[in-house]
């Protein structure tokens, strides 16, 4: 809701937000998956980020408190080297418009742009790769 205006509608948005749940992520979160969560001294959470066994990468999210404070490359920094220590051979997300420009910066590269329905609301993201092998 702080970031997804500066690259979608509103409808878009609130169409996106409403498709996540607190349930759905504590989910995701118990399914065996790499997940990392940062924190300040005050244990507030800055964001958190997933990692599939495949090398898919779910999440990453960075509260809006956290802004400028490089926590997204933090916790991108933090998946990638776990999935060198994992021999994983690539990384693959599927990008917001926003986060787009955080994987190109690291090397990932662009497969193709997705047009997407979230709730009846026209959306798009990017796929992209990253070999690690």
């Amino acid at each position: 809701m702080h970031y997804g205006p500066l690259a979608y509608s509103s409808a878009q948005v609130n169409a996106w937000a409403g498709a996540i749940s607190n349930e759905k992520v504590a989910a995701c979160s118990g399914d065996g998956r790499y997940v990392i969560v940062a924190v300040d001294g005050s244990n507030t959470i800055l964001g958190w980020a997933d990692l599939e066994a495949d090398g898919h990468i779910d999440f990453l999210y960075s509260a809006p408190e956290a802004q400028g404070r490089r926590v997204g490359s933090a916790l991108y920094g933090a998946l990638e080297q776990h999935a060198r220590a994992a021999a994983m051979p690539r990384l693959y997300v599927e990008a917001s418009e926003l986060a787009r420009h955080l994987f190109e910066r690291r090397g990932f590269l662009l497969r193709h742009r997705n047009e997407l329905s979230v709730g009846g609301v026209a959306i798009h993201n990017f796929s992209m790769e990253k070999q690690l092998l």
